[in-house]
């Protein structure tokens, strides 16, 4: 009896402990940005501290709380409820966790995304921003082979209206994007600038697209996405691209 309910405690704590630990990895991860874009802390505590080490305890949480369901059905004592518990509240930012370091990894630490890259699309508008102020906004020469390896699928976008036209379709599809911000627009020039702000961090992402005419009847257009922190972006500014792009040959469809 007296090694039963020992063997009870001890499955019971196990779930206890994963279940603790998942949450308060949990609870680390949700609040790592929010309290970065609110600022309360700093980026580098909000992504190592908080998220990243939030993100190793929601794993080692719901692993300690699946081995502690498993003991306690297999065992047939208490457990299973905190188990179960631990288990759901960090199967999710688990993962989450898990996705993040995976793209981190596989992503070039590249922050400065062109889908011309022997001509980038030059920011007029962003260069006179406060951030930017001293700072060279330059594409980098450098990073233009590993672009193309990177993300062999971007490329310009030519669509077959008039560059009035299109500039047209791409202002209205700029500003339909919940997260950006038109900061400028220059019809006879061709090129629409916005600021994009993530969700999650409030990082702040600059954007500019040019427009080109392309014989008759047709418009070429570029894009450039640049991340104002971090040397990578684990492909967020080709993730934009690719998805403004989409949604503008969708709008330029139904015309």
């Amino acid at each position: 009896m007296h090694e039963r309910s020992r063997r009870e405690a001890v499955v019971l704590w196990t779930a206890r402990i994963g279940c603790a630990l998942a949450v308060a990895g949990l609870v680390m991860e949700l609040i790592s940005g929010p309290g970065y874009r609110l600022g309360w802390w700093g980026l580098t505590f909000a992504l190592i501290f908080l998220f990243a080490l939030g993100g190793i305890l929601t794993v080692v949480g719901c692993a300690v709380s699946i081995t502690g369901l498993i003991l306690a059905r297999a065992l047939r004592t208490p457990g299973m409820a905190a188990g179960g518990a631990g288990a759901v509240l960090g199967l999710v930012p688990a993962f989450l966790f898990y996705h993040q370091v995976s793209v981190a990894r596989s992503s070039p630490s590249i922050n400065d995304i062109s889908t011309d890259l022997r001509d980038p699309p030059e920011f007029v508008s962003a260069a006179t921003n406060g951030f930017w102020a001293g700072k060279s906004m330059a594409y980098p020469a450098d990073v233009a082979d590993s672009v193309r390896r990177s993300y062999p699928d971007l490329g310009s976008l030519v669509l077959p209206e008039s560059p009035a036209r299109t500039f047209a379709l791409v202002r209205a599809t700029a500003a339909a994007e919940r997260d950006w911000v038109i900061t400028a627009a220059d019809s006879e020039g061709g090129r629409l600038e916005a600021t994009a702000t993530t969700r999650w961090f409030g990082f702040k992402d600059d954007i500019v697209i040019r427009l080109r005419g392309h014989g008759p009847g047709s418009t070429v257009v570029d894009m450039r996405s640049k991340s104002r922190v971090g040397k990578g972006d684990i492909g967020v500014n080709a993730a934009r691209i690719r998805r403004y792009f989409d949604t503008l040959l969708r709008a330029a469809a139904r015309i």
